[in-house]
């Protein structure tokens, strides 16, 4: 039995907030639709100690996680999350602060078999995004959209734990019947490992 994964939709982000009590916490997901693509790196080094003329022990490095997204267009909102400062009169201007935010979005998966799809709803809960790239070209007698290239570096989260109380820097969910209530919520809130289904 074979599957495949396939498509992306319902990008979108929500701010990390702290309270004056130092407690953080995720703000309202925000869409952003324009997704085109996504590609997702992990590195991890391993570090090999010897002793006995031999590898003796195998240690696994912090994992540094990168995302790298296409997009149709970036909303001046989301744009002061990528270095910009959305001024009085609607201008975007050059910062160099990227403040950190949580990122998901969806794919499908299929059974080649049956024809069953699902989805599976991905999370980086600490990102800091890079400055867009783009490019632009002369119309044609053909349009060709633009694509806005983001890179984003995934870090553990401050405040997000898993059930053993570790610390999350990405998780995935698959709808299911049992969990659908609590998944379709997404739009609303972060949905965290924690979150009762």
């Amino acid at each position: 039995m074979g599957r495949i994964v396939h498509g992306n939709k319902n990008f979108g982000y929500a701010p990390i907030n702290v309270s004056e009590q130092g407690v953080y916490s995720f703000g309202t997901p925000v869409m952003l639709p324009g997704m085109v693509s996504s590609s997702m790196e992990v590195e991890q080094e391993d570090t090999s100690i010897y002793a006995d003329d031999r590898t003796y022990c195998m240690i696994k490095g912090a994992k540094a996680r990168n995302i790298e997204v296409n997009l149709r267009y970036i909303s001046a909102e989301y744009a002061q999350y990528l270095g910009f400062k959305l001024n009085d009169n609607g201008m975007l201007t050059d910062t160099g602060l990227f403040p950190n935010h949580c990122l998901f979005f969806e794919s499908e998966e299929e059974d080649c078999d049956t024809g069953v799809s699902t989805t599976t709803l991905h999370y980086l809960y600490n990102v800091k995004g890079g400055e867009p790239s783009k490019e632009t070209a002369t119309d044609e007698e053909e349009v060709e959209a633009q694509e806005i290239t983001v890179n984003y570096s995934a870090m553990d989260s401050a405040f997000v734990v898993d059930d053993d109380g570790d610390y999350v820097q990405y998780g995935y969910i698959t709808r299911t019947e049992e969990n659908a209530t609590t998944y379709d919520t997404f739009r609303q809130a972060v949905l965290l490992p924690t979150t009762p289904m």
